[in-house]
């Protein structure tokens, strides 16, 4: 795995040299996972070409992406499939938009870690998550050349589903999939850092949301789990959801994409 430094955008990395369970790796320049690209400088779009970047895959729904359109890089195909089925646009008196969100995402009663919970199920439960899902692999499993880039607002819950899958169908041993999912907590340091004196500032000074907003902006092993057991209980395995759900062609994921070194 290699972090892609850019000044805008973070959490964003190539998931090349993982080692799957047969000795082999993950190309470079392939398989990229990132947060929202709706703010990109010159610079990062520098960046990001030099990835040999083809397509981007965009979780976000039609609400965030509208709002906050990826910044398009000439010469890239962008996709657009929804990974939620509702998308909650809180509104709150004398509030902003922006503001209104934030406080209905740490809301003690029903944001937090609730909602969390909730959405990580949704993405296995429902039609709009089990096609944006669908939908991804057929775009990565056509994809011959260059590089796929994938996000959602974070690049934690949606995207960071996405290439859990993914890493689980590339037989990367389990252990370096959780890994790697948690590995988005560095990335969301910064934004908890930076959203905490604002909903002090929202709240007047309720510490106590100071949670809430961890909860919110964190990858936390109960989401994984949360998602994994769903998954059990609802398509029976992860490979039956792969194979029989997803319809992705394993084999042919891992001519494309891995190598010996």
């Amino acid at each position: 795995m290699k972090v892609i430094d850019l000044d805008y955008t973070f959490n964003t990395r190539d998931l090349c040299d993982f080692k799957n369970k047969d000795g082999l790796f993950i190309k470079e320049n392939r398989l990229i996972r990132s947060g929202s690209l709706h703010k990109l400088s010159l610079n990062d779009i520098e960046t990001l070409k030099q990835c040999n970047l083809k397509v981007v895959v965009d979780f976000r729904s039609e609400y965030e992406f509208t709002n906050k359109p990826d910044i398009k890089i000439e010469g890239v195909k962008y996709v657009n499939f929804p990974a939620l089925a509702k998308y909650t646009v809180a509104k709150k008196k004398n509030f902003s938009h922006a503001d209104a969100n934030l406080l209905y995402l740490v809301d003690k009663e029903n944001g937090g870690k609730k909602l969390l919970m909730n959405t990580y199920k949704s993405l296995f439960t429902t039609d709009v998550g089990l096609n944006a899902f669908k939908e991804f692999f057929k775009v990565i499993q056509e994809n011959k050349d260059g590089a796929v880039l994938w996000h959602c607002s974070q690049g934690k819950d949606r995207a960071g589903m996405a290439s859990f899958l993914l890493l689980y169908a590339l037989g990367i041993p389990i252990e370096d999939c959780i890994n790697d999912y948690l590995f988005t907590n560095k990335a969301m340091e910064r934004k908890i850092k930076e959203l905490t004196p604002i909903i002090l500032r929202l709240s007047d000074n309720d510490t106590s949301l100071l949670t809430q907003l961890k909860d919110v902006f964190s990858a936390d092993l109960d989401y994984l789990n949360a998602s994994i057991n769903i998954i059990n209980e609802v398509h029976g395995s992860i490979d039956n959801l792969l194979i029989n759900v997803l319809n992705v062609d394993i084999k042919k994921l891992k001519e494309n994409y891995l190598y010996s070194k």
